[in-house]
């Protein structure tokens, strides 16, 4: 099977309605091919979101042919950041489509405005990196500034947060980014690492205060004890997405990835949170 067949498949991978012959040598390509397992990835994680928090209706055909509409716009612009970033266009309609209705659904925490209604009525700090991550994974969520440097990053961000922002060198970064925003008031930074051929890091950081004794944004208290006792927790979510929280210095950090959990605490390792 090749890239184009391949691609030509993944819905109907997604959604398990492969035959048995086709359904091994897709599995057969996604095991030598990274970028096509990395696409694949991507409709999983996005399609898992939207069952999980999407409920069917009815609307207007109007509304229906207004929302295709915006998805092409949406689709157009995406692609372009995507191929500049990436090298190759990760995003297809599928992705465009869930990006559009994580907007809708207010599921993406760094959507949300200074002194704005939140837009997201989840507080759970996990909750929020895993969604952001998937945000970034379909292209929503982008970095406002990007560097081969991430001492770059880090004075970008420094800029306008109370807490010392955590952006280290990790081994094989091929770039990061990071991006600014704020939830219920409280100020956030977000960085993205691109780690050669094992793909996005995501990094959520907050202020260790808010995030362990505050009532604006919250932490659950498994996780809170874990990090009080160690200094770490570790998650991993039911797609595989493996979560790892540790404190630096004033910040709480919050790093989500697709990355296999070995390597990914083999990459945090180098930078000393352990």
């Amino acid at each position: 099977m090749d890239c184009r067949k391949f691609l030509e498949l993944i819905s109907e991978a997604v959604d398990d309605r492969l035959q048995s012959d086709l359904k091994h040598q897709f599995s057969h390509h996604a095991n030598i091919c990274l970028p096509c397992r990395n696409e694949y990835e991507v409709d999983r994680i996005t399609k898992s979101i939207v069952r999980a928090t999407v409920h069917r209706r009815e609307v207007p055909s109007e509304l229906y042919y207004a929302v295709l509409t915006e998805v092409q716009k949406s689709q157009s612009s995406q692609r372009s950041w995507l191929e500049v970033i990436f090298g190759e266009a990760f995003l297809n309609p599928a992705v465009a489509l869930v990006a559009l209705i994580m907007v809708a659904v207010g599921a993406v925490s760094l959507l949300q405005r200074e002194n704005a209604v939140p837009i997201s009525a989840d507080k759970n700090i996990i909750a929020q990196s895993i969604n952001n991550f998937s945000a970034t994974m379909a292209g929503v969520l982008k970095p406002t500034f990007i560097s081969h440097d991430p001492g770059d990053v880090k004075d970008y961000l420094a800029k306008d947060t109370p807490f010392e922002v955590d952006v280290a060198a990790l081994s094989g970064c091929d770039w990061c980014g990071g991006v600014l925003s704020s939830f219920n008031g409280v100020k956030l930074a977000h960085v993205v690492y691109k780690i050669g051929g094992e793909g996005l890091l995501y990094v959520y950081q907050v202020d260790i205060n808010e995030a362990m004794h505050g009532t604006r944004i919250s932490l659950p208290e498994n996780a809170k004890a874990s990090l009080a006792k160690t200094g770490w927790y570790f998650e991993q979510t039911p797609d595989k997405c493996n979560v790892v929280l540790w404190k630096h210095k004033n910040t709480l950090c919050a790093a989500v990835s697709m990355i296999e959990r070995e390597k990914m605490v083999a990459l945090l390792s180098e930078k000393g949170p352990w």
